[in-house]
């Protein structure tokens, strides 16, 4: 990887990106662009798909709100060769949720370009839209707080997964926009591989080394959220040690399915939950109370969070979408950062840290179930 520096000098942030997005198109880096994108009204930012270079007017990529894990959108653009080169940018759940998917065939690499981009955290949507609405919102003015882990606005703080995770900068991108432990006002770093950077190197950008502050700035953020994870995952399985206990953290669940909807590893096109095995009929309800003299209404909400525990577990990237989905804000993120961590350990693996690693399911070790 080769590092550049974007100078912003008399541009704003997204000014400069613009700039450097249109390079990147002009060059024939990249065809077209999966990147965020204002709505008219600033109050959200949603992913956009930019194939002319006018549609990058309103591109906000560093804004730290996402309605969705983009990993998903990927997967929609790549179930068959697009024919183009398109460029995604992504944070690093997306990125590592997007490796996964390609394990599971549910996407492809091929003809993208991922462009990674520093992430401390997203607020909900809400919260972001509110800050906008109450003109507390400015894009510069968070950036040189968060880079140096200061993420909250007027005590309103990012997102809970956001808070105990440590990948700060995105994994397998080709090219990575850097501002964690910078002064992002004033300049970005951008890495890029070898065969990118010479196709780059005009594009205003200044040839630099490595910054031993930002490195340090950025394992300090990481070993603290760290270790405030370790200690919320330590007391929520210390709350769900029993059956009861996981049964009471659960009990605000509605049943919507919202939470399956926005998991970016969920993708099966038909869920046993929504199928006719789990519609029952009203003269076995009332059979299951009087066995039991009460039951809980709607029946079946328990079972439906364990099975996709089991499902998915092994893969979560910790995103936190499941949990933003959630109405009843229920603590998804724990539960499946608790739960999914002890198959990920027994196996020793990292989902969406290695792309050649296999599935440990699709491989078999003698070994691979001996205590340890």
């Amino acid at each position: 990887m080769k590092n550049f520096t974007l100078e912003t000098g008399t541009q704003n942030i997204n000014e400069a990106l613009i700039s450097f997005f249109q390079g990147l198109m002009e060059n024939g880096v990249i065809d077209a662009l999966l990147v965020p994108q204002e709505v008219k009204s600033k109050t959200a930012v949603i992913m956009t798909l930019v194939k002319k270079i006018e549609g990058l007017k309103g591109i906000n990529p560093l804004a730290p709100v996402a309605m969705t894990n983009a990993a998903k959108i990927v997967s929609k653009l790549t179930t068959a060769d697009p024919g183009e080169k398109i460029g995604v940018v992504l944070r690093s759940c997306e990125a590592r949720a997007l490796v996964e998917l390609v394990k599971l065939h549910q996407a492809s690499l091929d003809n993208l370009v991922i462009i990674g981009m520093d992430c401390l955290g997203t607020f909900d949507p809400l919260a972001y839209r509110q800050f906008v609405v109450d003109g507390k919102w400015q894009l510069e003015s968070w950036l040189n707080s968060a880079a140096g882990g200061e993420t909250a606005v007027e005590g309103q703080d990012v997102r809970s997964s956001c808070t105990m995770c440590g990948h700060i900068t995105t994994e397998h991108a080709q090219i990575s926009i850097g501002w964690a432990g910078l002064n992002p006002v004033e300049h970005l770093v951008i890495e890029a591989e070898e065969q990118i950077a010479d196709k780059i190197n005009g594009l205003g950008l200044k040839e630099c080394g490595d910054d031993s502050s930002r490195t340090d700035t950025i394992n300090r953020i990481r070993e603290e959220r760290e270790a405030y994870k370790s200690n919320k995952f330590d007391e929520f399985a210390s709350r769900t040690a029993t059956m009861s206990g996981m049964a009471d953290e659960l009990a605000g669940c509605l049943g919507c399915y919202n939470c399956r909807r926005a998991c970016p590893i969920c993708f099966c096109q038909e869920c046993v939950f929504v199928s006719p095995v789990f519609k029952h009929e009203p003269v076995d309800y009332l059979k299951w109370a009087e066995q039991k003299s009460v039951i809980e209404m709607p029946t079946d909400t328990f079972l439906f969070h364990i099975t996709r525990v089991n499902h998915m577990g092994l893969s979560c990237v910790g995103c936190g979408q499941c949990e933003s989905a959630c109405p009843n804000n229920l603590p998804l993120t724990l539960l499946f950062g608790t739960a999914g961590k002890k198959v990920q350990d027994i196996f020793s693996y990292v989902p969406g840290c290695n792309l050649d690693e296999p599935l440990p399911q699709t491989t078999y070790q003698e070994n691979e179930l001996e205590p340890r």
